[in-house]
């Protein structure tokens, strides 16, 4: 499996020419036990008691833990039985999302002048890097795993199959991350920010490949989803300025359009209606 993951992550550091990328991999079983050998043990663990923690971590395929120091690598975190019942299309998306999420401290250390990844924790405004780090992780994620799962490029191409399967996913996503919004409030507001991100990386890569036929397609299906406001905000914005050193003066600005969100209840904001 390591071999697999090895080929992915070159694949990846060629395609978008990644210098230096100082990494260790590091298969479990369990994750949560596993994790916690690994980065800032408390300053960057949940304030859950150990039984509920444990629980969500079930829910963990992979993760991502800075170095201590600078100039040691990061760690990346599967969890092995997950990896080796999983299609390949799959294993890319896991190993492209953490991999940028490497790429995304990285680069947030530089532009910020850091010394420890440690000062990460002392500045609010690095849960709204993170939020973002989340959106563009999930949307280079699911970029490899359209390409192979369906053999679909980010680009522009009208097609009757993509079309098909482009609705497919639309509908199913939006179920699958309007379901874990809600069943995650016990976790606080950033778990759900956290599926809301995912949810918009992927709608983000639809606009661009099939932008009219999204908008037929949210308009026909049977969910209605109020926060699509909140959704296309966040999308102008991050499209105003698609990477961390554009965007690395705009995080507040994430803070203001969540803001607004969080002023309706959970049920306003994701709700399942009939035909």
């Amino acid at each position: 499996m390591k071999k697999t993951i090895n080929r992915i992550m070159n694949s990846y550091i060629q395609f978008f020419k990644i210098k230096n990328l100082n990494v260790q991999i590091v298969l479990t079983d369990d994750m949560y036990t596993c994790q916690k050998k690994y980065g800032f043990n408390k300053e960057d663990s949940q304030t859950l008691d150990e039984a509920t923690a444990r629980k969500n971590w079930k829910h963990v395929a992979a993760c991502m833990k800075y170095p201590k120091h600078m100039n040691e690598p990061f760690t990346l975190i599967f969890k092995e039985p997950y990896l080796r019942r999983s299609p390949l299309c799959e294993v890319y998306r896991l190993v492209f999302h953490e991999l940028t999420h490497i790429c995304d401290y990285r680069d947030y250390a530089r532009l910020n002048h850091l010394t420890s990844y440690r000062q990460l924790f002392d500045d609010p405004e690095t849960v709204l890097f993170q939020h973002w780090s989340e959106y563009h992780a999930e949307r280079r994620g699911y970029a490899a795993w359209l390409k192979h799962r369906y053999g679909i490029r980010v680009k522009y191409d009208i097609n009757n199959s993509k079309v098909d399967i482009l609705h497919k996913e639309t509908v199913s996503n939006i179920q699958y991350y309007g379901e874990h919004y809600t069943n995650t409030a016990e976790y606080g507001s950033t778990r759900q920010i956290y599926f809301t991100m995912h949810l918009l990386a992927r709608m983000s890569i639809w606009m661009q490949i099939l932008p009219y036929q999204m908008s037929d397609i949210l308009s026909k299906d049977p969910f209605d989803y109020k926060g699509i406001e909140w959704i296309k905000k966040l999308m102008y914005l991050f499209h105003k300025y698609p990477n961390i050193d554009q965007m690395n003066d705009h995080f507040m600005e994430i803070a203001k359009i969540v803001a607004e969100n969080f002023s309706l209840s959970r049920e306003e904001i994701w709700e399942k209606v009939s035909l």
